[in-house]
């Protein structure tokens, strides 16, 4: 089964009254938090493997099944012409980087998003190891127990930087809960609240699509938690807060069935701007070429 990321914050969407994936029965007769209230690791870890399935049917048909407002998905999703190699230490090789064969990229699009994935696997890993992360000010977001972790820069996301590898708005790391190694896999670039779904940076093609989650609620600063969902109101109930809906796109600097520059499948899609296809370059990666 190819990997699947579901971010907490999305996760949320589902994950009203939901304890446990096997059905126990003492989580049965256990009576779950409301939602607003915060998921507990549990709740987390059981919408990733409930939607594991249609996340990875999600990427094959390159839609999204989470009501993303987008248009029709087509028929088949969109490949690039050459599978993107891996280094021996499972990144992308950046010296073999070739986004092309997809329809409707220009050459302009396509060497800017090559640019962009190049810098990005050559800079990205310097946050190997998330206790570096945390030193130059990263902070996690708490969301480990779905198998993937977000560390955000909270200072960096209204500055004037934008997609600048060497300050990244947030990182993302593959988790094995059993063991509790991190894995490094993508740079999530937050955008300031100056640019919108209808007003964003040049680099946005069918490569490179823009995303945002408005309905999460968190923790107070100084280290935000994402705990849950904004009410029907569109508001969070207090002591929660909610996160400002900037826009923002994933890189990644290792394989990624969508293409390196996917969205999270399925639930943990967010949403994109009405009118769009959910964008699903898929990347037969081949290893150790």
């Amino acid at each position: 089964m190819p990997k699947v990321s579901v971010l907490v914050a999305t996760i949320a969407l589902g994950a009203i009254g939901l304890v446990s994936c096997g059905g126990s029965d003492a989580a049965e007769k256990s009576a779950p938090e409301p939602a607003h209230q915060g998921m507990t690791a549990q709740e987390m870890k059981c919408m990733a493997e409930k939607y594991a399935e249609d996340n990875t049917k999600a990427c094959a048909t390159k839609g999204d099944t989470s009501g993303d407002h987008g248009g029709d998905h087509g028929d088949a999703p969109a490949a690039l012409a050459n599978p993107l190699a891996l280094t021996p230490d499972g990144l992308i090789d950046a010296d073999k980087v070739d986004l092309s064969g997809v329809a409707g990229v220009s050459k302009e699009d396509r060497e800017a998003a090559e640019k962009l994935l190049v810098s990005t696997i050559k800079i990205l890993p310097r946050w190997s190891d998330p206790n570096q992360a945390v030193a130059d000010g990263f902070q996690s977001i708490g969301d480990a127990a779905t198998g993937e972790e977000h560390f955000l820069h909270w200072d960096w996301i209204e500055d004037d930087v934008i997609f600048d590898p060497k300050l990244p708005e947030s990182l993302v790391y593959k988790v094995d809960n059993a063991t509790g190694t991190k894995t490094l896999e993508a740079a999530m670039f937050i955008l300031p609240s100056k640019y919108t779904l209808d007003n964003t940076p040049a680099i946005r093609s069918k490569l490179v699509q823009f995303h945002l989650h408005n309905n999460l609620c968190f923790t107070a600063p100084p280290a935000p938690q994402v705990r849950g969902l904004t009410t029907a109101e569109g508001g969070c109930n207090p002591p929660l807060v909610k996160f400002n809906p900037n826009i923002q796109a994933h890189v990644w600097i290792r394989a990624n069935e969508c293409g390196p520059f996917a969205s999270l499948l399925g639930v943990g899609a967010g949403q994109i701007k009405p009118g769009e296809e959910r964008s699903c370059i898929m990347d037969h990666t081949k290893v150790g070429l």
